[in-house]
This record gives structure tokens, C-alpha cells and sequence, in this order.
């Protein structure tokens, strides 16, 4: 049985079931019974401590210098890959390729780019290419966010999610660019709007729910976070994630797309170049972030 996906057939026998309460929704509770001595849960996110822990501190703390923004992200990242379901997600890839053949070539070739910093700086002033090149140079940053993939030309992804976790790291930050939102913690709102936009038009709600689930375990915190001790910087927040996403529904299969082919062209014919629709003008992300940052830039 898929634990991601189905709830298990209780096995343990219901104590009580509370009632009385003036208050309707407090009633109606079945208190269970169980022989295990730690905390167990249906959901396999609710088990893993390093996701409690995770979701927890980053949706109430504050943003101090002692506590970098992706600290606790490789614990995270641990706790992901251990309750996922690959072999279920994997039969929801399988599924998807028999119904649309696009997404089956997309994924029968298993494109992965080995471009490098040298390669993005021989494109045009201005262009997607350049403008990724020149913000990597003045933050020191590298274009390969999946190192293996250098490491290795010959690598290939074990799953269908595996792969899609390798391409979005690749081709993430170019729709930092696309959408001309900057780079700030709130332009990723930006980012993480118009994937799952786009991821849900074109995949089944299920699958797509498995695409973001990384994505969404470690920016849907951070909103929480915002809204609880930086409200001025929720607007522009709330504005990029949901012009994101509008644009995402609105547009072709982006995701599935070679970014690597447009990068000589500026934003505006990049998008229509990939298909890209409903863009409604530039935001200066840099304000709201440093707001959320406390002054400083961290991200």
C-alpha cells in the first residue's frame, strides 16, 4: 500500500470516541489504541523527525544571524527521500507516459545539461544566458546546482522523480530571470508558483502533488514564517507566488522544455519562446527580501 497516497486500514481498536462538547468540532474524535511506544502516525512526513523538526522551527522562527536560511535543509532532504514511495510515485510516471506522449519523450530522453559558468558568458548582453552568468559571478555561484551531474556526463536518474529532482535543479534559477523578480527569498515565491501551476496543467493532480512536495516542504514554511513576523514583506510574497502561478496554468508544458535553447535570447522572447503566458511585468523582489531578512540578503 502506498503511504503517501492511502490511509492504512486502522489495526488498532477505537477507545472512545469524544461527544458532549458545546462546540460541535470538538466532538467526533476517535482516540486509538496502539502497542507502539513512540509517535506513529498515518502520514510517513508526520514520522520522520527531521521533517517535524524542519516544519516546525522554519514556520515560527525568526531570521537571526546565528540560524542560516537552508541550515536544516539536508536533514530535510534525508527525511524526504525516506518516506517517499518511489516505486508507487513511479507507476504514476508510468501512467502519465502511456497517456501523453510528450511527457514520454521528455523522459525517454532524460536530458540533463553540463553547462558551465565559461559557456554562459559567451551569450549576448541581456540575454537569459548572460544575466544568470553575470548574478552567478557577483555571488560566486555555480550554474550546476546537481555537481554529479558534472561529476559523471554518463549519470542517469534511477526514477522518474529522481530525474525530475536533477532537471529542476538545473533550470531553477532561469525562472528567477523569466519572470524578472530578482533573486530575493521572496522572488522564489515566484519560482515555486509557476511550477506548480504549470506542473499541475499538465501532469495528474496526483503525480504533480508527488513533483512538489520537496518544493513545497521547504517554501510553504517560510510564508508562515513571513505572515507571522514580516508583513510588509507579504505582499510582494503573496504577489509572486500567485502571478507565478497564474502564469504557470496559463502556459505550455514549461517544465518539460531545453532552457539551454533560448539562452541567447533576452526574458521577454525567452518566454515566448518557451510558452510562457500571462506575464503581467517585472518586481523588485530586493525591498520585501531584505525586509524578510532582517536587513540583510539570505538567500
Amino acid at each position: 500500500m502506498n503511504a503517501e497516497t492511502k490511509n492504512p486500514s486502522p489495526t488498532t481498536e477505537t477507545a472512545e470516541i469524544t461527544s458532549g462538547n458545546t462546540n460541535f468540532y470538538m466532538n467526533g474524535r476517535h482516540m486509538l489504541n496502539t502497542p507502539s511506544s513512540v509517535m506513529i502516525s498515518s502520514s510517513p512526513f508526520l514520522n520522520d523527525a527531521r521533517i517535524r523538526e524542519w516544519t516546525a522551527t522554519e514556520s515560527l522562527r525568526r531570521n537571526g544571524v546565528d540560524y542560516p536560511l537552508l541550515f536544516g535543509m539536508m536533514p530535510l532532504l534525508e527525511g524526504i527521500w525516506a518516506a517517499r514511495d518511489v516505486a508507487y510515485i513511479e507507476t504514476l510516471f508510468d501512467a502519465e507516459r502511456k497517456a501523453k506522449p510528450h511527457i514520454d519523450a521528455w523522459m525517454s530522453e532524460g536530458f540533463l545539461s553540463n553547462m558551465t559558468l565559461d559557456a554562459l558568458s559567451k551569450n549576448p548582453e541581456g540575454s537569459l544566458g548572460r544575466l544568470l552568468h553575470d548574478y552567478m559571478v557577483e555571488k560566486g555561484l555555480s550554474p550546476e546546482l546537481a555537481p554529479q551531474v558534472l561529476n559523471d556526463p554518463n549519470l542517469r536518474p534511477k526514477s522518474g522523480i529522481e530525474y525530475w529532482d536533477f532537471r529542476m535543479s538545473q533550470t531553477h534559477d532561469f525562472y528567477h530571470i523569466l519572470g524578472e523578480v530578482g533573486f530575493g527569498v521572496t522572488a522564489e515565491y515566484f519560482v515555486t508558483g509557476f511550477v506548480t501551476g504549470n506542473v499541475f496543467k499538465h501532469f495528474s493532480p496526483e503525480l504533480a502533488s508527488k513533483m512538489m512536495c520537496t518544493n513545497t516542504l521547504i517554501m510553504f514554511p517560510w510564508m508562515t514564517r513571513c505572515m507571522l513576523h514580516y508583513g510588509e514583506a507579504w505582499p510582494v510574497l503573496w504577489h509572486n507566488i500567485t502571478h507565478g502561478y497564474e502564469m504557470g496554468l496559463q502556459s505550455d508544458c514549461v517544465v518539460t522544455r531545453k532552457f539551454e535553447e533560448v539562452l541567447h535570447l533576452p526574458p521577454a522572447a525567452a518566454r515566448d519562446a518557451l510558452g510562457m503566458k500571462g506575464f503581467r511585468g517585472p518586481v523588485n523582489s530586493t525591498p520585501s527580501s531584505l525586509v524578510f531578512g532582517e536587513g540583510r540578503e539570505i538567500f
